[in-house]
């Protein structure tokens, strides 16, 4: 009895050591924490974007050679705005690219912070719930 119980122990420790290791030399995707904040903007949230606010108004998943594309459609009292943001941001040097009537424009970390929800939003659940 003490035997297979020793065995059982062993093959346990080996299982653990095989997951461990398995798990230890697999590539993982590596983000900032900004960019694990824009890949996971939802509707209604806020950004500020250099010196202008927008609203996220709908959110679209592309697939890309780098991995995943996302881009958000934003709005603002200055009109409508694309967010287009990489899931695997290593092969590109900014973290975003923000269209609008006036072009393209490369968004890097310190350009853009996220502000949560609007408050019409919040206002509005508050009233529903």
């Amino acid at each position: 009895m003490e035997r297979l119980s020793v065995k059982l122990t062993q093959s346990l420790l080996h299982s653990v050591r095989q997951l461990l290791r398995s798990w230890y030399t697999v590539d993982r995707v590596s983000v900032s924490p900004t960019a694990g904040r824009l890949l996971s903007l939802r509707v209604d949230d806020r950004v500020l974007i250099r010196d202008d606010v927008f609203t996220v108004v709908s959110r679209q998943t592309i697939a890309s050679r780098h991995g995943i594309r996302l881009v958000y459609q934003l709005a603002s009292s200055d009109g409508a705005a694309d967010l287009e943001v990489e899931s695997d941001s290593s092969c590109i040097k900014h973290l975003a690219e923000l269209r609008t009537k006036n072009g393209t424009t490369a968004i890097y970390e310190d350009d853009i912070v996220e502000l949560g929800r609007s408050v019409e939003t919040a206002g509005n659940r508050r009233h529903d719930d």
